[in-house]
């Protein structure tokens, strides 16, 4: 079967980030929360949270201390669907199911890049991602076992000890030197939402790290790029049988 559009894509989560060599400030995240609160009208901010323990002399009791540190914002849409992961080195757009094609998620992308870029000044990239999360959905009967093999071309490998594999996860880090960029790729079994079926994941995180545009116009151009060999990718990890299930009706 030949690759190409689908019926019925597999994608549950589209992620375009740029991530930047000087920080932004938290008063210039919220104020770029303020301004998309039309469109993405529910705001939370984001905290990573440490705990220290500090071991106490004998017969004292250890004391624990907690420290919240802000580290941006969490923008939702009014559809719940398309977000925005903002950071002080970083902004991610995201598209949840269902996606709606690249033309639309990348003028998505661009407007808020658009919005930091008129908040903030320039500000030198580091790093320029695409990352798209996909759930192989296969109905648990129409087969008696699930074969991870017949729909991916990435599966552990297990001595025959070991006759039979019911869960798995699997990452790897690799290169592709064609755009000088780099890929994390993430397999594994998944729980599946639908009834009588079985999920696989496919998780593709593809980013560039050199040589990256000081133009605006060249970044578009970049993930460009990036998408174009992310659906390479794609198409190398998977088989005729994963195909025929994106285009069913």
């Amino acid at each position: 079967m030949p690759a190409g559009r689908y019926a019925r894509p597999p994608i549950t989560e589209a992620v375009v980030e740029c991530r930047f060599g000087s920080a932004l400030s938290q008063a210039m995240l919220a104020r770029f929360a303020r301004n998309a609160a039309t469109e993405y009208p529910t705001a939370e901010e984001t905290y990573e949270i440490s705990v220290q323990l500090q071991v106490a002399a004998r017969g004292q009791k250890p004391e624990a201390r907690q420290e919240q540190t802000f580290t941006g914002y969490k923008l939702t849409g009014r559809d719940a669907a398309d977000l925005i992961l903002l950071g002080p080195d970083r902004i991610a757009t995201v598209r949840l199911a269902p996606y709606c094609g690249w033309d639309n998620f990348i003028e998505t992308v661009k407007k808020n890049y658009d919005v930091l870029r008129k908040l903030a000044g320039y500000r030198r990239l580091t790093r320029v991602a695409t990352r798209y999360i996909n759930r192989l959905d296969i109905p648990a009967g129409q087969v008696p076992l699930i074969t991870t093999e017949d729909y991916l071309l990435v599966e552990p490998r297990v001595p025959n000890i070991v006759p039979r594999i019911n869960f798995f996860s699997t990452n790897f880090v690799g290169v592709v030197p064609e755009i000088e960029a780099q890929v994390i790729v993430r397999t594994g079994t998944v729980q599946s939402p639908l009834v009588d079926h079985a999920s696989l994941l496919l998780d593709i995180d593809l980013f560039k790290e050199q040589n990256l545009p000081s133009r605006d116009r060249e970044v578009w151009d970049v993930l460009n790029i990036l998408r174009t060999q992310k659906n390479k990718l794609f198409e190398a990890f998977i088989t005729d049988r994963s195909r025929e299930l994106f285009d069913r009706a």
